[in-house]
């Protein structure tokens, strides 16, 4: 049995006492509810809290007692009566209302409420509340009409205290918005078009008109005006203001086919009302034609309950007669029925019912579901329409009645807690169960236990859980009570009429109660000294308080003497940090007074900190002008501004301050100074305008106190320079181009013309553009500009020419006006006017290590003028290909990988059908050649970066059918001495780390064997730049690509380059050509000492980590170390490669003479277009080191005068540089007599070089280069004399003795002559040595006298043989690789043949007989001809494969067939009579000791 507390007074009721929840905080998870409604929204009801003091239910023995201790817990006393409205489309930050609940605690211990929402997982608010005050206001705007529908909104709002454990309370309230009139009314047409007959009786309804107001009340009641456009016809016509019905006011005396044209308006009546209007055309008919008419029907609305789903049966019937007099269809079949479809879901929008017809019937029909949540009613439009087009409506209302087809679904409020050992009667926590149902006769929810009922109880309406008895945590600390929420009225879902019900367990914790305080372990903390200086969060000290209970733990917190909240204290640890900067000057010592609190209990203590002083006043700026203003582009004298600042450190502001000024960015520096006394002043005129100047400069200036001094503090200060404009800049074209004008278009307006002037406005617009006086006579026939628009005056035809670039001179308003000239790109549009004809195109691949993937290499081409006409077009092979795969939409041909090296030839159909070309087919073959790449190609791969040219152009073939490619690589087998064949150009792209399709990279490669190295590839490229510049008609930018030669274009400190090769190809595409090229790209990387892989060079084995060497090779990876040169000689190595943040270079020199160059690194040619002039020389003067460098803004010279080098001894020298100092040291001398030491000249603060290290001597014009780039010191071009050795770069050995190009050099300084200049040998012994060198010579010159006596019988023999059969020997073949003799072997090993035939020149002869050399030939041939184990060599198999694919060699050397223009040998006959015969057989004239009358050989000939 439940008793009650009761709580009573004299003459009084008993009152219910308010509940006391003492539950913890609780996991609040829910779902808020946007309740969407129809018309009767307004009859939603949801019963709110009703914050009861359930323990007055119970019967008590006496007057309950309140604990003043207790933690008590908040309350919304008025909850229920929290109804707000707020109006729809109000901004965000709308107030909506202020929520309140009441807390008995004091407010540091639990009397302070939290507000908070609560929110499902999912669910977005458009609400925000203040969780200090409960001011709830809008995040968005809302809209409470379609398709948002917000009309209503279910807040729930949880206030929690800071008590210990924490304690809530939920306050659940419905926001209200409200309709403002925000919507017109919309027509359910875009236009009427009806027909009236000429004798329609007055009266009579013409046709409908309706419009639909999504909005509310007032604001959605439509009325309807008419008004006509010709005011004649106003007579004819009224409008009914409320239905929308037209009816006919006058009698028709017009013609058939007369229009009456009318404007309809709609207009609600909202406060400030609303309107649409939409025309109305009304055709008159003969009086024979009649519209139809609907048969009469119920006025009244059709009900159907939301759960209707019967989609067959008919929901309402329609008859209507035609109306047509002596028509033949007496089943009035020509009827037509229509359910119009209106912009709204009341208007059938979503097509919720649909109309089936059968002659002069209709039927509506229920097409999807009904809802009467999302819609309450519908006002659907019939329309019939018969033969004569004549048509009439009418209206069907259907009202949906709404059925309990909602479950209750609880909100996700799943935890609560009541403390232990509470009286009965404590609230707990409350649920709530939201219906989804429209109307309170179906949603409205009542709660009750399903278990638990002993222990608990549960208000029906507001689902409040209270105790019923007093609970033990120790017995048991967590109950799962389940709650059923049922609604009001008997279920639409089951068929036993059983009410509607949700379940939902719910978890109730006991909770431990605090009943012991906490206590600290000292009661006075002392810390000696903290610093002011001391940083914020900086540790002081730290507090302890312990406490037995378990139920919450201790915070700490300073309640007294934080002066200015100095310090804080981490609630949790008690340590106590810095908060704010301390002062030493304010404040020397602080007693805090902390706190522990567990939630009920307290203890104090008392914390003593001592401040100790530091110097940490920064300098203060006093007033000065701050805001200068000068003019741009101009030298300003004097200061512009004096900055002044004082130490507040210093007492005496008279005294010296001792303040040093600097200006705090870098990039100002160069253009702005400032002086010890603060006087700013300019070092460079300032620019206004863009890219690079500014309307105001903002120049940040610091003044640092102790001058300056590592421990100085520092203040800044903003100087904003303002610059007074002048017209410095002319205008230029500032619209997106290129413009497209179609071909055959008629002659008119291309484009508007705008532009932009970097000055001000007052300089700028507006302004007059004009074509260019430069521009070529068929530019200003053809366009024109009129004001500020481009003309065509012609019609273009693509085909004649594709673009036009057109100069366009634009002059500002500036005074003086300035004139800018901009080219605009007109490009003719395309049409498919022309015909394809049969194409062919070659595509080269170069397969990189065989391991390319499937590649997109070209389309398929044929010869067609029109370029823009590829969707008209279809590509089919004609004979497919394994290798290749052909998209015929595009014609793309894709290689597929492992497609073996080779020419193919490939063929296909390609069709044509456009608008003006009939449908055709033609046939197109693609040459494909497929080549492999070996990856020592791309290693050892010369570069060159061209300007002015793109791939394509690069690539394509030009009028001769010859590319700029295939000039290159002939060029290059030129310049290199070699073949074509051996020269591969492979790459061809444009780098990805320049945005400029200007800039154009190539890589190539050569071999003899093996590949050349890449430092002499790109020096004989610079050697004949000029000369490939003229051929390929294109500038060189680079010759080796180097991404590290522009200081800070990538890196902002050291770079490398990394040649990056992909066996992805970059692919060029052209018409007639297509190149797939290796896809090797130059990357710069921002670090410098990387670990290179061993590579033993000069056949040395590599060994783990190290290489074994052959015998004379010293070096860590096999290099010959030492070169030596006489004077007259250079030698190439390897560049840098890269620019480093500090870098060293070491040599070992013997030198010899007393002068000379011993190396020199820097640019080749001079290239105005490039702007490099970084050098490094290193040379001797009068026999002491004297080293040239310049970082790109100004040489520096280091020499040193100690040890003089041409002593006959082996001489160390080492050069260090870094960005802001260059130093040589020679022998490794420690004293600074033999050391040099300086500074890089102007601001650039790396060595950026790109070309070839020159060795001992240059190919260089140096006295050129020098003039040219304004070095202010000039290398030597004098060679060295000597020997250099062990040459290291940044820990990499120079392979010295290997050069892979070089001059009058020494490998190995080996040669005796070099060193015996400086022995000291006594002058008799050399006298002795000539004497001998000059007996051997007189002995050598006899026995080559006899030798040639002796031999002059086979004189003649042996040089024919030397010439012919040996030809390729000799080097004049065009291969310098293996050979074969086979084929004439017979000549010298084997015996003739036929002893018949005996080869002449092997037949005894005279001394005086001038051999048969034309019989010799014959002879021989004929001999080889009949050897049966010899190979026919010349037939035809042999003769196609000859030159490298044969072994035999390449017989094109012997100019076999040759024109004659090639067979001039006409020098022959001055050579004597040795070459009469040689004369007689080549020449063009006979030899002087012939007759005249001697003719041509006719017999078979070699030639």
């Amino acid at each position: 049995m439940l008793g009650k507390c009761v709580a009573l007074r004299s003459g009084a009721r008993p009152r219910t006492l308010v509940a006391l929840p003492t539950s913890p905080p609780v996991l609040l998870t829910s779902v808020l509810l946007l309740l969407l409604s129809g018309t009767y929204a307004s009859a939603t009801r949801l019963r709110h809290s009703r914050h009861l003091d359930v323990r007055s239910q119970f019967l008590g023995e006496g007057v309950l007692s309140l604990d003043e201790n207790h933690n008590h817990k908040p309350v919304f006393s008025n909850c229920s009566n929290y109804a707000p409205v707020v109006k729809e489309e109000e901004p965000p930050g709308t107030v909506v209302i202020q929520v309140h609940a009441e807390d008995r605690d004091p407010p540091e211990d639990g009397g302070t409420i939290t507000y908070s929402f609560v929110t499902g997982p999912e669910e977005k608010l458009k609400f925000k509340i203040n969780n200090k005050t409960g001011l709830i206001t809008t995040t968005q705007m809302l809209d409470r009409d379609e398709p948002a529908r917000e009309k209503e909104a279910y807040l729930t709002v949880l206030a929690t205290d800071n008590g210990k454990p924490e304690l809530d309370d939920v306050c659940t309230f419905k926001v209200t918005i409200e309709d403002v009139n925000d919507n017109g009314p919309v027509f359910d047409k875009v236009a009427y078009t009806e027909s009236v007959p000429q004798d329609l009786p007055v009266g009579r309804q013409v046709m409908r008109v309706s419009a639909t107001d999504i909005d509310n009340g007032n604001n959605s009641v439509v009325r309807y005006s008419l008004s006509p456009k010709r005011p004649d016809d106003a007579v004819y016509f009224r409008i009914d203001r409320e239905s929308g019905v037209i009816f006919l006011n006058k009698a028709i005396d017009r013609n058939p086919d007369y229009t009456f044209s009318m404007t309809a308006r709609a207009e609600d009546l909202g406060e400030f009302p609303q309107s649409n209007i939409i025309e109305l055309n009304i055709r008159v008919v003969e009086s024979h034609k009649k519209a139809p008419t609907f048969l009469p029907r119920s006025p009244e609305p059709i009900r159907l309950k939301e759960n209707f789903n019967d989609f067959d049966s008919s929901i309402v019937r329609l008859k209507a007669v035609s109306n047509i007099e002596n028509s033949n269809n007496s089943d009035d079949s020509s009827l037509t029925f229509e359910l119009v479809t209106g912009r709204t879901e009341q208007t059938n929008k979503g097509n919720t019912f649909r109309l089936e017809s059968n002659k002069d019937v209709a039927d509506i029909k229920l097409s999807r579901h009904l809802d009467y949540e999302s819609n309450t009613q519908y006002s659907l439009i019939v329309r019939v329409q018969n033969e004569y087009q004549l048509a009439a409506e009418t209206v069907v209302d259907i009202e949906v009645l709404d059925v309990n087809d909602n479950i209750p679904v609880f909100r996700e409020l799943k935890t609560g807690s009541v403390l232990e050992n509470e009286p009965r009667g404590v609230s707990v926590m409350q649920v709530r169960a939201i219906d989804f149902d429209g109307t309170s006769a179906n949603n409205q929810v009542s709660y009750k236990l399903e278990n638990f009922k002993d222990l608990f109880a549960i208000d029906p309406q507001t689902g409040n859980i209270t105790t019923l008895v007093t609970f033990d945590r120790e017995v048991k600390n967590i109950y799962s009570v389940k709650i059923i929420a049922t609604d009001n009225a008997p279920s639409a879902l089951r068929k036993n009429g059983e009410h509607n019900e949700g379940k939902q367990d719910f978890q109730i914790e006991i909770a431990d109660k605090n009943d012991n305080p906490p206590r600290f372990t000292r009661k006075v903390y002392t810390h000696n000294s903290i610093d002011e200086s001391a940083d914020i969060n900086t540790a002081v000290t730290e507090v302890k308080a312990n406490d037995p209970d378990t139920a919450s733990s201790v915070t700490y917190s300073i309640i007294s003497g934080n002066t200015d909240d100095s310090f804080y204290i981490e609630a949790i640890s008690g340590v106590i940090r810095v908060n704010k900067p301390l002062d030493y000057e304010k404040i020397t010592k602080y007693n805090l007074t902390v706190r522990a609190s567990d939630g009920v209990f307290n203890d104090t203590a008392q914390v003593e900190i001592f401040v100790e002083n530091v110097n940490d006043n920064s300098p203060v700026f006093e007033d000065f002008n701050k805001n200068p203003t000068i003019e741009e582009e101009k030298l300003v004298d004097g200061c512009i501004t004096t900055v002044v600042a004082y130490d507040p450190d210093i007492e005496d502001r008279n005294a010296d301050q001792h303040i040093a000024y600097f200006i705090v960015k870098e990039e100002q520096r160069p253009l702005i100074g400032i002086d010890k006394i603060g006087c700013m002043k300019l070092k460079n005129p300032l620019d206004r305008d863009p890219p690079n100047g500014h309307v105001t400069w903002i120049v940040s200036v610091m003044a640092r106190d102790e001058d300056d001094s590592p421990t100085a503090l520092r203040s800044t200060v903003q100087v904003n320079i303002t610059l007074i404009d002048i017209n410095d800049n002319a205008p230029f074209l500032d619209m997106p181009y290129p413009v497209i004008w179609g071909e055959n278009k008629p002659p008119s307006m291309i484009t508007e013309l705008r532009a932009r002037d970097y000055d001000s406005e007052e300089n700028g617009p507006p302004f007059e553009f004009k074509i260019d006086i430069t521009a070529d006579q068929e530019i200003t026939k053809k366009f024109d500009i009129r004001e500020t628009s481009l003309y065509a005056r012609v019609v273009f035809d693509r085909e004649e020419r594709k673009s036009y670039d057109i100069p366009i001179a634009i002059t500002d308003s500036g005074v003086p006006p300035m004139t800018g000239t901009s080219t605009l790109t007109v490009i003719i549009g395309d049409e498919n006017d022309n015909p394809m004809r049969e194409g062919s195109s070659s595509i080269f691949v170069y397969n990189y290590k065989g391991e390319s993937p499937d590649t997109e290499i070209g389309r398929v081409y044929v010869n067609d003028p029109d370029d823009w006409d590829l969707p008209d077009k279809s590509f089919d092979w004609a004979s497919p290909h394994d290798g290749f795969h052909l998209n015929t939409s595009t014609g793309m041909i894709t290689l597929l990988s492992g497609t073996s090296n080779d020419t193919f030839v490939l063929k296909f159909i390609v069709t044509e059908k456009g608008q003006t070309i009939p449908l055709h087919q033609v046939h197109a073959y693609v040459n494909v050649t497929v080549k492999e790449l070996p990856e020592e190609a791309v290693d050892r791969s010369g570069s060159v970066r061209f300007h002015g040219l793109t791939a394509e152009e690069f690539v394509e073939p030009d009028e001769s059918g010859v590319s700029k490619k295939e000039v290159f690589q002939e060029k290059l087998a030129t310049m290199l001495n070699t073949s074509v064949e051996n020269v591969d150009v492979f790459t061809v792209l444009h780098s990805p780390h320049h945005n400029n399709r200007s800039l154009l990279d190539v890589r190539f490669s050569a071999h003899g064997s093996p590949y050349y190295a890449p430092e002499k590839l790109n020096t004989i490229i610079a050697q004949h730049s000029k000369e490939i510049e003229r051929g390929m008609k294109a500038d060189i930018l680079l010759m080796n690509i180097d991404e590290c030669l522009f200081e800070k274009l990538h890196c902002n400190n050291s770079c490398r380059n990394f040649l990056n090769a992909s066996t992805v190809p970059y692919v060029v595409y052209t018409n007639t050509s297509s190149f797939v090229g290796v896809r090797a790209v130059v990357d710069p990387q921002c670090t410098c000492h990387v670990a290179e892989p061993i590579v033993c060079l000069n056949g040395g084995t590599p060994l783990a980590e190290r290489c074994e060497c052959p015998p004379g090779l010293e070096g860590p990876k096999c290099e010959l170390l030492g070169i030596g040169f006489h004077g007259d000689g250079w030698a190439i190595m390897p560049p840098p490669g890269q620019a480093c943040d500090d870098s060293h270079l070491g040599l070992e020199i013997t030198p010899h003479v007393d002068n000379g160059l011993v190396f020199y690194f820097g640019p080749m040619t001079y290239n105005p277009k490039l702007g490099i002039q970084d050098f490094m020389s290193l040379e001797l003067q009068h026999g002491f080191a004297v080293l040239y460098v310049d970082y790109g803004t100004g040489t520096v010279r280091l020499d040193q005068r100690q040890i003089k080098l041409t002593d006959g001894k082996r001489h160390r020298i080492d050069v260090y540089w870094k960005k802001t100092s260059i130093e040589m040291i020679v022998d490794k001398c420690g004293i600074s007599a033999c050391m040099s030491l300086t500074a890089p000249q102007g601001t650039s603060e790396f060595l950026n070089v790109n070309s070839p290290m020159q060795v001992g001597g240059t190919l260089t014009n140096l006295a050129h280069l020098a003039s040219s780039l304004k070095w202010d010191h000039k290398p030597t071009d004098k060679g060295f004399v000597g020997c250099i050795r062990n040459m290291t770069f940044n820990g990499n050995t120079f392979n010295l003795g290997m050069p892979s190009l070089s001059r009058n050099a020494d490998p190995g300084c080996d040669h005796g002559m070099a060193k015996a200049i400086s022995f000291g040998i006594d002058t008799n012994f050399i006298v002795a040595i000539l004497v001998c060198v000059l007996i051997l010579l007189i002995l050598l010159v006899a026995v080559v006298v006899h030798r040639r006596k002796t031999d002059d019988l086979y004189k003649d023999m042996d040089d024919i043989r030397e010439n012919i059969i040996n030809y390729e020997d000799e080097g004049g073949g065009e291969t310098d690789a293996g050979y074969d003799l086979n084929v004439l072997r017979a000549i010298y090993d084997a015996p003739p043949i036929d002893s018949k035939i005996a080869p002449i020149g092997l037949q005894g002869r005279g001394t005086d007989e001038v051999p048969d050399i034309c019989g010799f030939l014959d002879g021989k041939k004929e001999s080889c001809d009949k050897d049966p184990d010899t190979n026919p060599f010349d037939d035809v198999r042999h003769y196609a494969y000859e030159g490298e694919g044969n072994s035999e060699g390449d017989l094109s050397s012997l100019a076999s067939c040759t024109d004659d223009g090639d067979l001039n040998f006409n020098y022959l006959s001055n050579f004597g009579p040795r070459f009469r015969k040689l004369a007689d057989m080549y020449g063009e004239d006979p030899s002087d000791e012939e007759s005249d009358g001697v003719g041509e050989r006719e017999s078979e000939s070699w030639c």
